[in-house]
């Protein structure tokens, strides 16, 4: 028997609508201890993703930015922090990669280590009819290996 995606997925459906506010994004992924999070519509669709990476990125000033401040040297922390405040009231819709990487629950675990590893994803949501299913971190992955590497050496 193939193990595929549906078999080692998490059926924990953490996840944010893309009309919430990103600080409140924030809060569930640092509360649930995650690097990302699926964005969903009100229909279950899965319709982007929302990563740290994401966050930093909105956070961090531009070069034009800080060179356009006469003192830039003086208070980059300030400007980072207000820039971090400025946009957390805003919507998860204006931050997140509105093409996120997803899997079928029939995905073969070959397919899903490729694409984890080619494109550097932690969490990969697995899809289902365009409807969030569950998710694959590489922690539950990895674990599913050694489970499998284990009982398969004891036999």
């Amino acid at each position: 028997m193939k193990t595929a995606a549906k078999d080692i997925m998490n059926f924990d459906l953490t996840s944010v609508l893309e009309d919430d506010l990103v600080h409140d994004a924030i809060h569930v992924l640092y509360s649930h201890n995650l690097q990302g999070i699926p964005v969903l519509d009100e229909d279950w669709n899965l319709v982007g993703f929302l990563s740290e990476s994401d966050v930093l990125k909105a956070a961090v000033p531009t070069y034009l930015e800080v060179l356009a401040r006469s003192s830039f040297l003086e208070d980059e922390e300030d400007l980072l922090l207000s820039r971090f405040r400025s946009f957390g009231n805003k919507k998860v819709g204006d931050f997140m990669n509105r093409n996120p990487i997803f899997v079928e629950p029939e995905t073969s675990l070959m397919a899903v280590a490729d694409l984890m590893i080619r494109k550097s994803v932690k969490r990969l949501p697995v899809v289902e009819s365009g409807k969030l299913a569950g998710m694959i971190s590489r922690e539950a992955f990895c674990e599913f290996l050694m489970e499998e590497s284990v009982s398969r050496g004891a036999e």
